[in-house]
């Protein structure tokens, strides 16, 4: 699928395709070291540069860009959470995006909260949601911390919403009782191409050998960046609780014969693209998520596994039904049908009710109970 760039796209990509190349020089880098470079490059990378991203006009559209219904629910579930925080009620959001959700969370939790914190590394997304936060509610400007780092001994909770998505993966090829790496190289005609090499990395060999396949041959993703994530947010967590929001499946789903071509792939002007080569910082790089490894790294680094749900379990358990019954005697008809649009697009199995989950952790307060996880409980597929 070939596009019509503007003449800035065509340099930016450009600019960085040559980094790459001369990153790889005469050998090849491995996905990981590809995507950190695509992604997150200081100056082109596609996190990091200026050109837009969110909404209609961008790549894609998070949920609380979709309706105000999502955030809403979270807020309940923020706010159940928050009572049972004696001191410093602080919330830490991780990558807020254009700031949409960290707006809405503001304005419903402004009174119960001590302090938001954000941890953003792109300086362009920071101006973006400060920008955005003075144009929409100045006055909440003063609730909020920007943080270039996790803090240390965080008491709050922390929240992430489409981030471990958007971490760095290796691709792994299972090739009748071989395991390889998918890596990338250049080829004589200046294009960036797969080859695939013997896994070398003991990490990644002692997780590839531990998945239980029923497949010849078979592709897939192993994120080392998600579960050092997870560890880092353990680590950084001295008592509170962690809520994270995501696409992808259980162990046994995410490794299953249906997706034996794997979930690496990309996106540019809400197109999906197969081949995530192509035109590197314009385009955002993707991968489902395994939650089984979520799950047991958090248990392993000392967090207690709370619940693990549909996105739209989580938005029913915690009352979307009953708001939309009480926006009902509010909103004129046509506004109403918009938001049950809109309701639809977030639980709809074929849309992102099904594909999204959401996993509960705490540390040092015994909350075992959350208003999310009341119902449609999936910890048994982990």
């Amino acid at each position: 699928m070939n596009f019509d760039l503007h003449p800035e796209e065509l340099i930016l990509t450009n600019s960085l395709k040559q980094k790459i190349i001369d990153k790889i020089g005469r050998d090849s880098i491995s996905v990981s070291q590809y995507m950190e470079l695509a992604l997150y490059e200081k100056d082109y990378g596609y996190y990091n540069n200026l050109l837009h991203k969110f909404g209609e006009a961008g790549d894609f559209i998070t949920a609380p860009m979709v309706s105000k219904v999502f955030s809403e629910c979270i807020a309940k579930q923020l706010k159940e959470l928050l009572g049972h925080i004696p001191n410093n009620r602080n919330i830490l959001e991780i990558g807020a995006g254009n700031g949409q959700m960290m707006l809405d969370l503001l304005k419903l939790l402004e009174d119960d909260i001590s302090c938001y914190f954000v941890l953003e590394l792109s300086a362009n997304l920071i101006s973006l949601q400060k920008s955005f936060i003075s144009e929409k509610a100045p006055h909440l400007l003063t609730k909020i911390v920007w943080l270039d780092s996790l803090p240390t001994n965080f008491d709050g909770i922390i929240l992430a919403n489409e981030v471990l998505d958007a971490q760095p993966c290796d691709v792994i090829v299972w090739d009748n009782g071989k395991i390889n790496e998918r890596v990338i190289s250049v080829d004589s005609n200046n294009n960036l191409v797969y080859k695939e090499v013997q896994l070398q990395s003991p990490e990644l060999l002692d997780i590839a050998k531990k998945i239980n396949l029923n497949a010849d041959y078979y592709t897939s993703e192993i994120s080392l960046n998600n579960r050092g994530f997870i560890k880092s947010l353990a680590q950084s967590l001295s008592s509170g609780f962690i809520l994270l929001i995501d696409y992808g499946h259980s162990e046994s789903e995410y490794y299953s014969l249906a997706k034996a071509k794997g979930t690496l792939r990309g996106f540019f002007r809400h197109q999906l693209l197969d081949d995530i080569l192509v035109y590197p910082g314009l385009i955002d790089i993707t991968t489902s998520v395994d939650f089984t490894s979520i799950a047991t790294t958090a248990i392993d680094n000392g967090l207690d596994f709370i619940g693990y749900t549909t996105q739209a379990g989580f938005l029913l358990n915690c009352g979307m039904m009953e708001m939309l019954n009480s926006w009902h005697q509010k909103l004129g008809d046509t506004e109403y049908l918009r938001l049950t649009s809109q309701v639809n697009y977030l639980t709809s199995p074929n849309e992102m009710g099904e594909v999204f989950k959401v996993i509960g952790f705490s540390r040092g307060i015994d909350v075992a109970h959350w208003m999310g996880f009341t119902n449609n409980d999936r910890s048994y597929t982990l």
